[in-house]
């Protein structure tokens, strides 16, 4: 009975590699747009409302290993445009790492592709963290957010 459950379990993993989605830097590489943003609450995705200023937020993912992240906040007919992020970026199994250095990673998501040929950056945190005392800290230190981007070039 062991050896069936250890074959199943094997078969499962197995299954789950293979149809995983493999990163490739060529998927990755080009200027993104923001489409959509917000978090997951449990497993309910909510929605941020965005004005135009915030949605002209956008990657220029370089394929030297240069990226460019342009933060805009503001409201229409007031729009800030902060200082843009420049970075090294790379790929980690099925994350993108965007880093200044080895000891320095300024985020790292999760990347998924979707039907309708946007790209998904969810948060990657792969542990949870325990505040003891501060439910609302833990809460906002362990959400997942999520961006969708959308290729325009």
């Amino acid at each position: 009975m062991m050896k069936k459950k250890l074959l199943f379990s094997s078969a499962l993993v197995l299954s789950a590699l293979v149809s995983a989605q493999k990163l490739k830097k060529e998927d990755v590489v080009g200027f993104w747009k923001l489409k959509e943003a917000g978090f997951y609450e449990g497993k309910k995705k909510v929605v941020k409302e965005f004005d135009n200023c915030r949605l002209m937020r956008n990657y220029a993912i370089r394929e030297d290993g240069f990226a460019v992240y342009n933060y805009i906040g503001g409201k229409v007919g007031d729009c800030t445009p902060s200082e843009p992020r420049l970075s090294f970026w790379k790929i980690v199994d099925n994350r993108v790492q965007f880093y200044v250095d080895d000891k320095n990673i300024l985020e790292e998501v999760v990347v998924t592709f979707n039907k309708d040929k946007t790209m998904t950056f969810s948060d990657y945190k792969p542990v949870f963290v325990k505040l003891d005392g501060d439910a609302l800290a833990e809460k906002v230190t362990n959400t997942i957010h999520y961006d969708i981007l959308e290729k325009q070039y």
